[in-house]
């Protein structure tokens, strides 16, 4: 790892360079005291001229920072950093109509090492060729835009404390969705099993409580139903885990009308990525606003409730589970319970 001392002259490509390291690999060992620096750097002076400087560092180093256990003491630390730069600089001057903060965090961080010596050096900033693909490093300085990135970073952390900010899914809920498509589209990422995402899956929905939860797991379970009645499996485990998923989810009694109509209803969109998304964010307390916002195109700007609907979630498992058990017939033969 790049060796550098956090102190208010230390060259930011430097900084940048190691927050960078810390952040793409988030989930190896690393040194803490890099991070502990800047959390000491900005709780010295939350609303200073560098504040965002260390706002961003936090920011870009706090998927790692996530990880490591609460006796160890980073975490509060930043913590309290980044709840002191939101208290300073929230209320700030501002002439902005929109801020970074409010914008894509993923495309912002897979650039941001590279961008952020310039935002203390206007003239690179202007001469920067991607230069069009980012807001003036003014933008960037606001305070009110330093306090938003601050109110992200303390969600990242500590997932629901905070407010002002885009709903999102985490980096860990990003990647989960990425294995899990890299299995429906039939080249599972290295370390991926498929016999053990089928099982856990199944199992996963089978003990769910919350409606939510359930809800998220049987949009997710019914794209990987797609998958389980096309693949061929060595053992029928993983398709008895899914049924009994599955099964578990409430019916409505009788000949319930929800009130939605036909149009009411999410339809599930075509393309893996869409689906396993929207199943995450109704998992995600943090992120379900996104259904409303950002959905899958069939499902985009219902409320909700549409999507948490009894009727709706019932139906859609009903379906995934004549799928499924038609897909272990075809293999195994029926289950005894199900002859």
């Amino acid at each position: 790892m790049v060796s550098v001392n956090a102190t208010p002259d230390a060259p930011i490509a430097e900084l940048a360079a190691a927050w960078e390291e810390i952040r793409t690999e988030y989930y190896a060992d690393h040194d803490t005291d890099l991070v502990l620096a800047a959390a000491r750097a900005l709780a010295a002076d939350p609303g200073g001229e560098r504040a965002w400087l260390w706002t961003l560092g936090l920011l870009m180093t706090a998927d790692y920072v996530s990880l490591q256990t609460a006796s160890d003491g980073t975490a509060a630390a930043v913590l309290d950093a980044l709840r002191a730069t939101d208290r300073a600089l929230r209320a700030g001057p501002c002439g902005h109509a929109a801020h970074p903060y409010e914008e894509e965090l993923e495309f912002q961080l897979d650039g941001l090492a590279g961008y952020l010596p310039m935002l203390d050096d206007a003239a690179a900033a202007a001469a920067n060729p991607e230069r069009d693909l980012w807001d003036p490093p003014e933008v960037w300085r606001c305070p009110r835009n330093v306090a938003g990135y601050a109110r992200v970073a303390i969600d990242i952390l500590a997932p629901g404390t905070t407010d002002g900010i885009p709903a999102r899914l985490s980096t860990a809920e990003q990647e989960e969705v990425q294995d899990l498509a890299s299995v429906l589209h039939g080249y599972p990422a290295p370390g991926v099993s498929v016999t053990w995402t089928l099982s856990h899956y199944g199992k996963a929905l089978a003990g769910a409580t919350g409606d939510a939860e359930r809800a998220g797991l049987v949009v997710i379970v019914t794209a990987l139903s797609w998958y389980a009645a096309t693949c061929t499996l060595a053992y029928p485990g993983p398709l008895d885990d899914l049924t009994a998923g599955l099964a578990s989810v409430p019916v409505p009694r009788g000949r319930p009308d929800c009130g939605h109509g036909a149009a009411g209803h999410p339809v599930l969109p075509t393309v893996p990525e869409d689906v396993l998304t929207a199943g995450m964010c109704l998992r995600s307390p943090h992120a379900r606003q996104l259904l409303a916002e950002h959905g899958g195109r069939s499902g985009a700007g219902l409320p909700l409730e549409n999507w948490l609907c009894p009727v709706f979630v019932a139906g859609l498992a009903r379906e995934a589970l004549l799928r499924v058990r038609v897909a272990r017939e075809q293999q195994f033969g029926p289950r005894r319970a199900d002859r």
